[in-house]
């Protein structure tokens, strides 16, 4: 990660990144490989001479944490500020998702109000975490009563991943997440998982079941 921050080179990314990575992001959350070059740029943007340092960094199971502090000045638009000339200093961590050698997730946390607070003096909210609030949402959408269990499958399925990858993200055996799967479709009319993307599309629900799923995918190994 040092060589994409200090060189601005994150299209090297490109060839260890799967086509549907999952973007989890500050500034960006998505899937694909675009999604992150674009989040990449936003900061590069705002702040061009951005002095990356990696101050540590831990490889557990099927995941790399990086922590990291960055230093530079505010020399460009960033989250709709212009440029400010102002200095700023931030930290946070990069998780990657890895299976085979590839990066299936690419998640950073980052306190972006921190941020915001040194070059500008208007207050900035910053998107409340996930909590249970989400699920509560999620199930005055659909007009359902579904367990969080039974929406995290739903919203895993949602990006599509394999459904072993999935069942490992839960914490769960492949069977248990199939028993779940079947139990939940027909609560939402459907009966195969391949329709839980268009349901979902289709329900206006798509939206936060993939920032729900980006959570369950980037979230640390107990």
């Amino acid at each position: 990660m040092s060589h994409v921050w200090r060189e601005r080179e994150h299209q090297d990314l490109d060839d260890f990144l799967i086509p549907q990575v999952l973007v989890k992001s500050p500034v960006k959350q998505s899937v694909g490989g675009q999604h992150l070059s674009e989040a990449f740029s936003v900061w590069f943007r705002g702040f061009p001479n951005l002095d990356y340092k990696e101050t540590a960094l831990e490889v557990l199971k099927d995941r790399v944490s990086i922590e990291w502090q960055v230093k530079g000045d505010h020399l460009g638009e960033f989250l709709g500020v212009a440029a400010t000339g102002k200095p700023v200093l931030y930290s946070g961590t990069t998780t990657l998702v890895m299976f085979d050698q590839r990066i299936h997730a690419y998640c950073a946390d980052v306190k972006v109000s921190s941020v915001m607070e040194q070059i500008s003096p208007d207050p900035y909210v910053v998107k409340k975490a996930i909590g249970d609030d989400m699920y509560l949402t999620v199930n005055r959408l659909l007009q359902l009563n579904l367990t969080q269990r039974q929406i995290d499958c739903l919203a895993l399925l949602c990006l599509r991943c394999d459904s072993r990858v999935v069942s490992s993200k839960l914490n769960i055996k492949y069977s248990t997440f199939r028993t779940h799967v079947e139990r939940t479709l027909p609560l939402i009319g459907l009966s195969s998982s391949k329709d839980v993307f268009d349901w979902a599309l289709s329900s206006n629900a798509l939206e936060i079941l993939i920032n729900i799923a980006l959570e369950r995918i980037c979230a640390k190994c107990d």
